[in-house]
């Protein structure tokens, strides 16, 4: 019986902390860097990024939020920018990710390393191109999954399923005292 009840409760830890990660295809990101004046980014900014498969790659197909202040209208290809994304590395390849913005600044956020790269340094390891005026900074960019709603069901049920064993180990405690 005991046995029973624990696998229970490790079945159902397990269903809520993997379902956490599984399939995210939203995630939110920040871009920061030292001030434009010591060589970072001209524009911070930060939001959320959608991803799914184009062509066999995996690629940002949406974007909002805000750099420098001003929202992001969506996507381009300014300076060569694909707009790949690479979620278990780098995030984004050395194309980039291409956007433009409500006062018409084009960007286009580059990682310096190729995808997969494996002597990755910590620190300022993307670059940002602009437009009007043309810019040039260095700093970082992250993204981090969002559990999609049947992720957070499937959290939920697992942690009702494990309540439901500890109420039933706890009444049957009851019961033999």
């Amino acid at each position: 019986m005991k046995i029973r009840n624990l696998a229970a409760m490790v079945l159902g830890g397990a269903m809520s902390f993997a379902a956490i990660s599984a399939g995210a295809t939203t995630y939110d990101w920040t871009l920061s860097g030292p001030a434009a004046g010591l060589g970072g980014f001209a524009y911070d900014g930060s939001g959320t990024l959608t991803t799914g498969v184009v062509g066999g790659q995996t690629a940002i197909t949406g974007i909002s939020g805000e750099i420098g202040g001003n929202a992001i209208t969506g996507l381009n290809s300014f300076f060569g920018a694909d707009n790949e994304f690479f979620p278990a590395t780098t995030l984004l390849d050395t194309d980039g990710l291409g956007v433009a913005t409500a006062s018409g600044q084009l960007i286009d956020i580059f990682s310096f390393y190729a995808p997969n790269s494996t002597d990755i340094t910590p620190g300022n390891n993307y670059g940002e191109f602009t437009s009007n005026p043309g810019s040039f900074g260095v700093g970082t960019f992250s993204a981090t999954a969002v559990p999609e709603p049947s992720t957070w069901a499937m959290f939920i049920l697992g942690g009702l399923a494990a309540g439901a064993v500890l109420r039933r180990r706890a009444t049957a405690s009851l019961a033999e005292a």
